[in-house]
């Protein structure tokens, strides 16, 4: 509760500095960069700023993964989530995507990594970290993007647009930059170690190197399509990591206060259904699947019908002639579990699986099909589902004898059912990068194909017109981001 005081304090302040400008939510003119603040002070608000981001509200890159990933669905008698389900996708669709990840989070992380003060090394560390985190999105979502001339401020308004593959190349660097921080300040006495002001991994600078190793590791397999297998990076004793990384800078039953995915799709604080709550329900592909493996996490992800239902209960998307959402099912239990319930940044579930598919492939050493079965009990845990076994011994052992296509499909479908409801834009980047699971296309859209990435916002091309690549709306559809071999 004190952190989401201090978060309070440190955003008015953010924002007060920035209230003048009539550039402010321009990402090649920043203004909410408190460049005053401490890295104390900076650090639990660009965590919030992430959470934000990634899994929070409507605009969260967690719900256009989810509807693009065909998890998520609206019921017959709402019109929710047009613009997404039909791909009506402009340059005035979801610029936040872009905008936010620039004005807020990553702003505030570079501010902390350009403060020299030497007693702030780790807190420099975690910003490396946590600006590659962000950036592999970006890329992932929109390709090239401004990069290394970015934040400069008021001394380059009009950044460059770098390669994608450039920048990936570099956020590998970053990020082992950011553990040889971290190895040289373990034993530098006058190097301060974050405490609760680091709202995701409390300091545990051990941990914070498992995740750049983990995020490394994510990036390397994200390019395994096209040829990379240098491994080196991540095979440096480190290791990966064995928790979920959360982030909770305080939430609870207050106004403002609450986690954002629970205010967006849960309850507001009086207890009524919160603005999303009602129109947003399973889609007939994910209730089949997860009814059809008997998947015990399915009431945790979904939320039953009725006091006796036994199933998952969907919708194809943009069906307006549909079932009503009275009839379908909700976002579960296992999602949605509190107002003060933790953002999610990365799944214990997922690093398992990262790491069994680069034992299958080859890349690291390891038991893939340990790995796997570790992973699956792991997301049943963060369910709250109980057992994996029997699911594990009856419906999606992991194929050892199979294929390397088969496991990579058993491995992605893992880790579609994992991410469901809280890390969407993951299960859509994944199967532009796969191909799996073999999810349909939605129904009555405007295009017969699906997204294969977002299209820059109209702001860059009012504000840096130069440098922006120049798109039109079929790209949406055709112009793949450099690791995208699938489509």
């Amino acid at each position: 509760m004190k952190i989401l005081n201090r978060l309070c304090i440190a955003l008015f302040a953010v924002f007060s500095m920035a209230s003048c400008s009539d550039d402010f939510f321009d990402v090649n003119a920043s203004q909410n960069n408190a460049t005053s603040a401490t890295p104390p002070l900076s650090l639990p608000v660009a965590q919030k700023y992430t959470v934000d981001i990634l899994s929070g509200d409507y605009n969260s890159y967690n719900t256009l993964g989810n509807l693009w990933s065909y998890v998520w669905a609206a019921g017959g008698d709402y019109s929710y989530f047009v613009d997404e389900t039909q791909y009506l996708i402009s340059s005035g669709f979801r610029p936040g995507s872009f905008n936010n990840a620039y004005l807020r989070s990553l702003n505030n992380y570079d501010a902390i990594e350009k403060n020299t003060e030497a007693k702030y090394a780790n807190y420099r560390a975690i910003a490396k970290i946590m600006k590659a985190f962000h950036f592999q999105y970006l890329v992932d979502i929109y390709g090239d993007v401004p990069y290394f001339e970015a934040f400069q401020r008021a001394a380059n308004t009009t950044p460059a647009y770098d390669e994608g593959q450039v920048i990936y190349a570099d956020l590998i660097v970053q990020l082992t930059a950011a553990q040889d921080m971290i190895a040289a300040s373990a034993a530098d006495a006058t190097v301060l170690t974050p405490g609760a002001d680091d709202v995701m991994l409390q300091g545990n600078m051990t941990s914070w190197s498992k995740f750049a190793n983990t995020l490394k590791l994510r990036i390397l397999l994200r390019q395994s399509e096209i040829g990379v297998t240098d491994y080196s990076s991540v095979n440096n004793g480190i290791g990966f990591l064995t928790e979920t990384v959360y982030c909770n800078p305080g939430y609870t039953n207050d106004t403002n206060k609450q986690n954002p995915l629970y205010a967006a799709f849960g309850k507001t604080v009086a207890g009524d259904p919160a603005p999303n709550f009602g129109a947003t329900r399973a889609t007939d592909y994910a209730a089949l699947k997860l009814n059809q493996s008997n998947d015990g996490r399915k009431l945790r992800i979904f939320a039953k019908v009725g006091a006796t239902g036994t199933t998952v209960v969907g919708i194809a998307q943009n069906d307006q002639f549909g079932p009503f959402s009275n009839t379908l099912s909700a976002v579960g239990p296992g999602i949605l579990k509190s107002s003060s319930q933790s953002g999610i940044i990365m799944q214990k579930a997922e690093s398992l699986l990262l790491q069994a598919e680069a034992v299958a492939r080859g890349f690291i050493a390891g038991d893939a099909e340990g790995l796997y079965n570790a992973a699956v009990q792991a997301s049943f845990d963060e369910l709250g589902a109980g057992s994996a076994a029997s699911y594990l011994a009856n419906d999606k052992a992991y194929p050892a004898g199979g294929t390397l296509p088969q496991k990579i499909e058993a491995i992605i479908y893992q880790k579609w059912v994992a991410l469901m409801g809280t890390n969407g834009i993951e299960n859509w980047i994944e199967f532009r990068r796969t191909g799996y699971p073999d999810i349909p296309v939605a129904a009555n859209a405007s295009s017969a194909v699906a997204p294969v990435r977002l299209l820059y916002p109209s702001s860059e091309y009012a504000t840096n017109p130069a440098n922006v690549p120049a798109q039109t709306s079929s790209d949406a559809f055709t112009s793949l981001v450099f690791w995208d071999t699938n489509n």
